[in-house]
């Protein structure tokens, strides 16, 4: 159940991305060449409609899906934003379309974090205005805010879904009603905290990347050039460390495993503090 709403929740962030114009920007080209000469990024956004109307379409009939899958598969749609976890029960439509819009707006979230967070890593790269027209492009004025600020975005927006999306859950007996604002504030500053805990699998992979990427050529392309240079800023830290042994360098398996094990404990107190909170 969890991968095949993964899955639909990708194709969801696609149609929603083209319905908020995120990267159809694009670069500008000179006049007289080939790019230059084609359509202007207008004319796509005069078809944002199309997208707008299949990401509806998609929000509104999956849930058709959720109950048979649930017999077949024995288990249930579930959200989970750090540290709680959410289950929705499948016998009546109106939670499992809430659900829908809430995984989606969730996944919405996630992927701006891990942008923001790339966009933000990039700045510490040998290049940075090359990746930084990447992610002007994609973000829009987004990346144009100071670090602190635009990574406190997806952290307010997290905050604010778990806080104003409890009382519609409650009244679709999805949660139990709320009975104290304080608890329900502390509540939302624990899922606001644990937006970034994704974050881990995004860096983990950065570095295994550069790792890989390292002892073998995978060609000249952009990508693993950000790739070496992001991860470069990633290693930082150990750079003080005597952990290449030859050709062999062994901080990027450091630091990959230092990331996960802060992220564990992260969020292990998360929980912690989650369950006291319950009611």
């Amino acid at each position: 159940m969890a991968f095949f709403n993964l899955l639909l929740d990708l194709v969801a962030l696609v149609l929603g991305l083209s319905v908020l114009g995120i990267g159809s920007g694009g670069p500008v080209h000179k006049a007289g060449t080939l790019l230059g000469n084609l359509k202007p990024a207008e004319s796509r956004r005069q078809r944002s409609w199309k997208p707008l109307m299949a990401l509806a379409a998609l929000l509104l009939l999956r849930p058709l899906l959720y109950a048979p899958l649930a017999e077949v598969l024995g288990t249930v749609p579930e959200w989970s934003p750090t540290p709680a976890s959410v289950p929705f029960r499948p016998d009546f439509f109106v939670r499992l379309l809430a659900f829908s819009c809430l995984s989606f707006l969730w996944t919405l979230i996630l992927f701006l974090a891990w942008m923001l967070a790339l966009s933000a890593l990039s700045r510490a790269c040998r290049e940075p205005a090359t990746w930084g027209r990447f992610f002007h492009e994609t973000l829009g004025p987004l990346a144009r805010l100071p670090v602190v600020v635009a990574l406190l975005i997806p952290t307010i927006a997290a905050g604010l879904v778990w806080f104003v999306g409890r009382w519609p859950l409650s009244g679709l007996g999805v949660l139990p009603p709320v009975q104290n604002l304080d608890q329900l504030a502390q509540q939302s500053l624990l899922v606001a905290a644990g937006i970034w805990l994704s974050v881990r699998w995004l860096l983990t992979g950065l570095l295994v990347l550069r790792m890989v990427n390292t002892y073998v050529y995978l060609g000249a392309h952009p990508f693993w050039d950000f790739i070496h240079q992001v991860g470069g800023v990633l290693l930082v830290p150990l750079r003080w460390l005597p952990l290449q042994i030859g050709k062999l360098d062994f901080s990027p398996l450091l630091m990959a495993a230092f990331i996960l094990a802060v992220g564990w404990g992260y969020e292990r107190g998360l929980v912690e503090l989650y369950l006291r909170l319950r009611p």
